[in-house]
This record gives C-alpha cells, sequence and structure tokens, in this order.
C-alpha cells in the first residue's frame, strides 16, 4: 500500500488508522462501515456538491437533536434501518408476524 491516500486504497488506508487498542467488534464494524461507504461514493461517483449537500442535511439533523428529540433515530426509522437492525436481532420462522420497533 502507498504512503499516499488514493481513490483504489482508501479502504486500507482509513483503517490502517485504528488504534490496536480499539475494541474488536468496533474494529470490525467500523472497518465493514468503511469499506461499504467508500464503495457507495465510488459506485454513484459522489461529486463534491453532493457531499456537501449530504453533510449540510446531517449537521441539520444534529443542530436539531436535544434530550428529548433524537431526530438520527427518527432518520434510521425513515432509512428502514431500525426495522434492519431489529429483524436481524429477532429473526422470526417464516409466516411469523412480522417485528415492531417501538
Amino acid at each position: 500500500m502507498s504512503d499516499y491516500f488514493t481513490e483504489e486504497g482508501s479502504v486500507e488506508a482509513v483503517n490502517a488508522r485504528m488504534g490496536p487498542g480499539t475494541n474488536p467488534r468496533l474494529a470490525e464494524v467500523m472497518a465493514c462501515l468503511v469499506k461499504h461507504l467508500h464503495a457507495f461514493a465510488k459506485e454513484i461517483q459522489l461529486t463534491q456538491e453532493e457531499w456537501e449537500t449530504g453533510i449540510d442535511f446531517l449537521t441539520k439533523t444534529g443542530q436539531i437533536c436535544s434530550q428529548e428529540r433524537q431526530e438520527f433515530i427518527l432518520l434510521s426509522d425513515t432509512l428502514g434501518f431500525s426495522m434492519l437492525v431489529d429483524a436481524i436481532n429477532n429473526r422470526r420462522p417464516a409466516g411469523a408476524t412480522e417485528n415492531t420497533v417501538f
């Protein structure tokens, strides 16, 4: 691997920065997130303007969060991510009633 950050070696460059004291499960989760996030950007050829729009959206989401209002939970729900995590962690036999997220 090169000492320089490249498009081709982006995942390896980022994942190599995790420290040796990182929780192994957290390291696995973060490495996988980096891999898929970078693949997403490469697949759709994300533009600088699109990236900035995404960052602005996340920033505004964070700004309206408070102790009583967690907008990232709503975003997770909107993207179907909450239901997916629940389905993974509460697998049901075929034909069973689907899970409900509270």
